[in-house]
C-alpha cells in the first residue's frame, strides 16, 4: 500500500458531531451519508481545492446546512458532488450516480423519469453547465428526504410551471433563472424556483413589484414587518445594504404559489460573518422564535461561515427565518490515505499523440475555472514551460519545441521580464484585470530559451540582474507576517513590480529561480548569494511548515498542490542543485495519486481562480514511464 496524505476542514466532523449531539436521530442518517462524500474527496488527491472551489458554499465549500425558524428541529443538508476538473461531467445522470453512493439508495424508476426530463431541459443549452445539480438532504426525526437543486442554463427553459414565466419577460423585470429544486422521488410534490436580482441594490418597492410579477403582491404586507425588523439589525443607515439578493418561489403541483422568498448573502446583509449570528438571534426574539440547531453550533463555537438568510411568507401570512451555512474551510487536518498502487494503462497516448494536442498559438493547453464557476481553455506560457521540461529535443520533438519557444518569447512583457500571456493574447475572461511581468514565468522560460539554444548564457545572466531588482531585502521574525519566519533576504518575490508583498512570497516560483540561478552557475562556475540563500529559505520554510497542511499551503500561495512544487524540486535535483532531498522527502505524503488524469495546479494567491491541465499531465506521465523503463533496461542488463 502507498500512504499519502488527504486533508479535510477542520471545523467538518466537529459540525457533524454537533449537530449529531443535539438531535440524535442524526447519527444514523446525516452521519455517515457524510462519511461516504467525504471520502470521495479525500480519495480525489485534490487535497483543498476538493473543499475550497464550489458555487454551492460563500466559501467555495461543498456542503451547506439550512436551518428555518418554520421548522426548528429540522435540517437541510445540501452537498456538491462534483470535483474541480474541466473534465468533470455534471450532467444529471452522472449526477445520480454519485447521489446514489452518498445516500446508498437503490434505483428509483420515478427518480430516473424526473431526472431523464430534467437532462432533456440541460442538453438544450450550448454552455456547459457550472455546477449541473446539488443534492440536498431533508431530515427530520420522522423521514429523510431528498430534494435535488437542478441549474437551469440561462438559454433554456424550465419544464413544468415556471414555463408561465418566460426568460424575456423574467430579464425584463430584473430576473434570471438559476436552478430549480424538485423532489425526484415524489413526482406529486412542491417545487421551488430562484431567480437572481439583477442589481446590489433593491428597495422595497422593488420587492413589491417583482412579488406583483409573480402574482402574489398580496403577500407584501405580511414580509413587509420581517424585512424591516431584519433591516434594523443591518449597518445601513437607508434601506438595503447593497450584495446579492435573490427569490424562490414555491408552487404546489397543481401550480399555485405556496410560498414566497427573499434571500440576501448573509455576511454582507448583516455586515460581516460575525455579526451574522447575533442578527439572527435579534430578530428572532422579537417573533419569539428560535433556532436551536444554530445555537448548539455557536455554543460549541464551531467556525462557520454563514452564507444565506431568506426572509418567507406563506398565502396564510405566516413568516419565516432561514440560514444557510457551511463549515469554515481556513484552516486543514491532515488525515493518512492508503492507496492501492495502480497498475499501468495499456493504451495510453504516445509521445505523437500528445505533441499533436498542440495549439496553433505553439502553446499547450491548460483549462482554468473562473469564480462564476466557468471553464475556459487558457493557452499560457507556465503550462507550455512545463510540457517543455519534460521533452528531448529529438528530429521528433523540434518542431513542436520551436513552435512553444516562439510562443514562449511572445510573453516578453518588457525586456528580460516575462508574462503568464502573450501581450497581444490577453484572454477575455480576464476583462480588464492585468497580470504584470512575474519571476516565476521569467524564469522558466529564460531557462528553457538557453536549453534549446534560442539566447546566450549572457543573455540568462542579464535576465537574473533584471530579476535581483525583485529581491526580499528585509526579513524580520518580530514582524506579524508568518513568512518572516522563514524567508531569507535574496530570494525573490513573485511580482516584478515596486509594491511586493511578502505574503506572497512562494517557495516555489523561489525553486524555479534557483533552477535559473543553477543554470548561469553550472555553466560559469559563480556562485551568486541568492543561489545558497535560497536553499536554505527552502529547508527552513518545510521545516517551519512541520508538515502541517495549513502551513504548508501558505509556503506556496500560488500553487494549489504541494505536488507541484515537489514536481518542481525533483527536477532541480536532477539538474544537479544539492541540499533538496530533505525538503523533497518532506513533501513525500503530499504527492499526487498515481497517474492523475486532471488535477489542481495553479491558483490565484486568493484561491478564485484554479488552473488544471490534463495534457500537462500526460506529457508527465508519459516521461515518467519512459524514465523508469529505461532505468530498468539499464538495471537488467
Amino acid at each position: 500500500m502507498v500512504e499519502r496524505n488527504a486533508v479535510l476542514p477542520a471545523a467538518w466532523n466537529a459540525l457533524v458531531s454537533a449537530l449529531c449531539q443535539k438531535a440524535p436521530y442524526l447519527r444514523t442518517t446525516l452521519a455517515p451519508e457524510i462519511a461516504r462524500f467525504s471520502q470521495a474527496r479525500l480519495a480525489s488527491g485534490c487535497l483543498s481545492a476538493a473543499f475550497n472551489t464550489s458555487l454551492l458554499g460563500y466559501n467555495g465549500c461543498p456542503l451547506e446546512f439550512t436551518v428555518s425558524s418554520s421548522k426548528p428541529l429540522a435540517l437541510a443538508c445540501t452537498l456538491d458532488p462534483f470535483l474541480p476538473r474541466y473534465a468533470e461531467n455534471r450532467d444529471i445522470e452522472a449526477f445520480y450516480r454519485h447521489s446514489q453512493k452518498i445516500t446508498a439508495s437503490p434505483v428509483e424508476p420515478d427518480t430516473e423519469r424526473c431526472f431523464a426530463e430534467i437532462g432533456h431541459m440541460q442538453r438544450q443549452s450550448a454552455h456547459p453547465l457550472r455546477f449541473g445539480s446539488w443534492l440536498g438532504r431533508k431530515y427530520t426525526p420522522e423521514a429523510v428526504k431528498t430534494k435535488v437543486y437542478s441549474e437551469v442554463p440561462e438559454d433554456c427553459a424550465w419544464p413544468g410551471d415556471a414555463e408561465d414565466f418566460p426568460t424575456k419577460d423574467c430579464r425584463q423585470a430584473g430576473l434570471s433563472l438559476l436552478m430549480a429544486g424538485y423532489y425526484p422521488e415524489r413526482p406529486a410534490s412542491p417545487r421551488e424556483y430562484y431567480f437572481q436580482w439583477h442589481s446590489a441594490l433593491i428597495t422595497h418597492a422593488d420587492i413589491a413589484t417583482v412579488m406583483a410579477f409573480f402574482g402574489c403582491e398580496a403577500l407584501f404586507s405580511a414580509l413587509e414587518p420581517l424585512l424591516d425588523q431584519a433591516l434594523q439589525q443591518t449597518l445601513s443607515h437607508e434601506g438595503f445594504p447593497p450584495t446579492t439578493y435573490g427569490f424562490s418561489l414555491v408552487y404546489a403541483p397543481d401550480g399555485k404559489l405556496e410560498s414566497f422568498t427573499l434571500f440576501t448573502m448573509a455576511a454582507s446583509f448583516f455586515g460581516d460573518n460575525q455579526r451574522v449570528f447575533p442578527a439572527l438571534q435579534a430578530l428572532l426574539t422579537q417573533s419569539g422564535q428560535a433556532l436551536p440547531l444554530l445555537q448548539q453550533l455557536v455554543d460549541k463555537q464551531i467556525d462557520l461561515q454563514y452564507n444565506v438568510v431568506g426572509f418567507s411568507v406563506d398565502l396564510q401570512g405566516h413568516h419565516a427565518t432561514s440560514c444557510t451555512f457551511s463549515p469554515q474551510n481556513t484552516r486543514f487536518e491532515a488525515l493518512p490515505l492508503e492507496t492501492a498502487p495502480v497498475a499501468i494503462k495499456a493504451g495510453r497516448p504516445g509521445l505523437a499523440t500528445l505533441l499533436a494536442q498542440q495549439c496553433a498559438s505553439g502553446a499547450f493547453a491548460a483549462h482554468v475555472r473562473t469564480p462564476d464557476g466557468r471553464w475556459h481553455q487558457d493557452e499560457n506560457a507556465f503550462v507550455t514551460a512545463q510540457v517543455l521540461r519534460t521533452l528531448d529535443y529529438t528530429p521528433q520533438t523540434a518542431p513542436f519545441i520551436e513552435k512553444a519557444l516562439d510562443f514562449l518569447l511572445a510573453c516578453e512583457a518588457r525586456p528580460f521580464h516575462f508574462r503568464f500571456w502573450p501581450s497581444a493574447a490577453h484572454p477575455r475572461w480576464m476583462e480588464n484585470q492585468s497580470i504584470c511581468a512575474d519571476i516565476d514565468d521569467t524564469a522558466i522560460i529564460t531557462e528553457l530559451l538557453y536549453k534549446f539554444g534560442r539566447i546566450s548564457l549572457s543573455r540568462v545572466s542579464q535576465t537574473i540582474s533584471h530579476m535581483n531588482g525583485y529581491q526580499v531585502r528585509r526579513v524580520d521574525p518580530r514582524l506579524v507576517a508568518e513568512q518572516h519566519q522563514w524567508a531569507q533576504c535574496q530570494s525573490f518575490y513573485t511580482w516584478m513590480k515596486d509594491d511586493n508583498d511578502i505574503r506572497q512570497l512562494d517557495c516555489c516560483v523561489n525553486t524555479n529561480a534557483l533552477i535559473l540561478l543553477h543554470t548561469l552557475t553550472s555553466e560559469n562556475g559563480a556562485v551568486l548569494p541568492a543561489y545558497r540563500r535560497i536553499i536554505q529559505m527552502l529547508n527552513q520554510a518545510v521545516q517551519w511548515s512541520d508538515g502541517r497542511y495549513d502551513r504548508l499551503s501558505t509556503l506556496t500561495p500560488y500553487y494549489a498542490h504541494p505536488g507541484e512544487w515537489r514536481t518542481t524540486l525533483e527536477y532541480a535535483k536532477q539538474a544537479g542543485i544539492p541540499q533538496l532531498s530533505p525538503v523533497i522527502d518532506a513533501l513525500a505524503r503530499w504527492q499526487w495519486p498515481a497517474e492523475p488524469l486532471e488535477s489542481p495546479l495553479y491558483r490565484r494567491h486568493d484561491g478564485r481562480f484554479l488552473w488544471t491541465s490534463s495534457c500537462l499531465n500526460q506529457f508527465r506521465t508519459l516521461a515518467q514511464t519512459e524514465s523508469t523503463e529505461d532505468n530498468h533496461e539499464y538495471l537488467s542488463q
